[in-house]
Formats: structure tokens, sequence, C-alpha cells
């Protein structure tokens, strides 16, 4: 037991650790839209910070690299410069003895091979490409692109019903999302630099909460137009939101309850707006026919056929898609959407790109 050594860490090695964990938490943070060049760097001179200095590639090879990149952000490189780059990330590739140099000679030959565009950039124009749109990233990552710095900000001085209606002016159901959704904005929130990140959801649910009731904002002046939505799941739902606005919309639901999968939220939050914004929900009904501008309904439980006329329509039938029935839809409509669908794809983002370029086209 005598021989038994307790290492207590230095002043200096207890800063070094703390400077690491600080860095750790940058990574985790960091948004999207950082220049990819001056990454590539800054993890080149860690790397080479790293190296023992034992072999040549790594002492003066990644040096080197990282004069050489140094000269692209600079504004003094040249194309020879990016292309002696590359060339000599693959030397060090080849012929470094650690896996220090060689992961990061790897990194810049992947990086010219990935992002090359942003070297050229950098070299031919002095600028990044990447700082041309750089958006805040709790917003980049949020699939309806939520202003979230914005409501926070409404929350914070108690606005709460103004909160709701800038959510609003994304994500039409902030009462829904505020209790499932699953928050990626969190995942690179800056808060996360300095201890964790802002309880976004929570604070939008703590606006939904406190709001009271929010009016839906004055329709627009009505065209005529008749659009019928097929499927009441969310993704429909939102869609005809969107639609409404100008439009009279017809909800066609197959199961005798509007939401699906949001179903409870649905019932007591969202049906109430649509219906105030004038959307009729027809349910259980299921397709019978697809005519020349009319839809053919038969009632799941009594067999009666209805027909519903529409100039426009809007295929939201989720996971289960009827392939024939959108067959007859396209040869049978001019305007027809494929909104959040699992045979041709898409996100609720995109469902709502989908209703405001059908509306566009009204």
């Amino acid at each position: 037991m005598s021989r038994l050594d307790i290492k207590t860490p230095s002043r200096a090695q207890t800063v070094v650790e703390g400077l690491y964990r600080d860095v750790e938490r940058r990574i985790a943070a960091s948004p999207p839209g950082l220049c990819p060049v001056e990454m590539s760097l800054s993890f080149l001179q860690l790397c080479h910070a790293q190296t023992c200095g034992k072999c040549v590639p790594c002492r003066i090879g990644l040096g080197q690299l990282t004069k050489l990149i140094s000269q692209v952000l600079d504004g003094t490189a040249n194309m020879d410069t990016v292309r002696f780059i590359e060339k000599t990330a693959r030397s060090i590739v080849d012929t470094a003895d650690c896996a220090i140099g060689r992961d990061a000679a790897r990194l810049v030959v992947d990086g010219l091979e990935g992002f090359r565009d942003d070297y050229e950039e950098h070299v031919q124009h002095h600028r990044c490409l990447a700082s041309l749109q750089n958006p805040v990233p709790c917003v980049a990552l949020c699939p309806a692109g939520v202003d979230i710095p914005g409501y926070m900000a409404l929350v914070g001085v108690g606005r709460y019903a103004d909160a709701v209606r800038l959510i609003r002016k994304d994500n039409p159901f902030p009462s829904a999302c505020a209790y499932i959704c699953e928050h990626p904005c969190e995942a690179r929130c800056r808060r996360n630099m300095i201890d964790d990140a802002v309880n976004i959801r929570g604070l939008k649910r703590y606006a939904v909460d406190n709001a009271g009731y929010v009016p839906q904002p004055d329709c627009a002046e009505p065209t005529g137009k008749k659009v019928a939505v097929i499927g009441g799941g969310h993704v429909g739902l939102e869609v005809a939101h969107f639609l409404c606005a100008n439009n009279k919309v017809t909800i066609v639901e197959m199961a005798d309850e509007i939401g699906a999968s949001v179903y409870y939220i649905t019932k007591f939050k969202l049906l109430p707006l649509l219906r105030e914004a004038g959307v009729t929900f027809r349910t259980g009904q299921a397709i019978a026919a697809v005519d020349d501008g009319s839809i053919r309904l038969r009632d799941t439980h009594t067999g009666q056929c209805t027909e519903l006329k529409a100039e426009a329509v809007v295929l939201a039938m989720g996971s289960r898609p009827d392939l024939a029935a959108r067959a007859a839809f396209d040869r049978n409509f001019d305007h027809v959407v494929y909104a959040g669908d699992a045979v041709r794809g898409g996100t609720m983002l995109e469902a709502n790109r989908d209703a405001f370029a059908l509306a566009w086209e009204f």
C-alpha cells in the first residue's frame, strides 16, 4: 500500500479539463450554417495540438495543412492551393503512424469531397456560402419553421395570446404541438453552450395554457373555389387550415372520428377552430367513385351514396394510401396535391407548402 501514488491534478490540468467540457458543449450546440472550411481548420488545429510529434506526417504535415487552409480563409489562396491541400492530406492519410494524424487528414479529404464548392467560393469570391444563409439553430431544426425566439420573447413579457398568434403563422395547431411535439429545436439550442437547452416546448405549452381563447384571424376574400381534403389526420387538418382562409374546404374521413393519432387533442382544441373557420367535415365516408370534377362518397354504415363537387383535391391519406383512388383523382382533377403521404413522402412542413402552392394556383 505504501507504493500507491494518488495523482492530484494540477490547477492547470483542472482548467484544461474544464475547457474540454466547454468545447464538448459547444460542439453539441453547433448550429446549422457554420462555415465548413473554418470548422475543418479548427478540428485540424486541435488534432495538431494532440499529436505526439514523433512522426513527420503529423508534426510537419498537419502544420502545413493548417497554414494552407488558413490561406483559403484569408483570401490569399488560389485553386492550385486547394489542389495542394488535397495532395498533402492524402499523403498524410497514407503515411501517418497513428490514428490522430490519419483521421485529421481524412477529415480534410472528406471535406474537399463533400463541400469543395465552399473552398472554391472562398478562393474565387472571398466569401463563405454558409454565411449567406445562417439560420437561427432552433428555427432551422423546427419542422414547421416557427419563429421560436419571437414567441419566447412574447412569453417572457406575458403576451401569451400574441405568442399563440405568432406560432399560428407557421403552425396552425400550437395547442397540439405544445403537448406532443418531439422538440428537435432543443437539440441545438445555444443555451447548451452554458448548461442545458431552454425548455422550448414547455414555454409553448405555458403560452397555450395561459392565452385563453385566441380567435382565428379574419379570412381573406372568398374565391368561391371548393377543395376536398381526403384524409382527416393531422396532415389533412393542417392543410385544411391554410386553405380555408379563402376557399370552401370539406374534409372527408373514412373513420367515424376526425384526428387519427391526435384524436383527443383535435376533439377539444382543433376541431372547434376549424369549424369556426368554415371547414365542413364528412366522417364515415368511403370513396365509391371519382368522376370529372366530382367525388361519389359512400356511407360506411348505411351504404348511401352522396356526391361532392370540388375544383381541387388534397390527398392526405397517410400510411395506407389507396393507389387506385389516387390514379382516378389524377385523371379527373386538374389540381391534385399529395400532402405528407407515405408513398410520395413528405413532412408536415412540406404539406403546408403544398397547401400554400395550391392556394396560390387559385
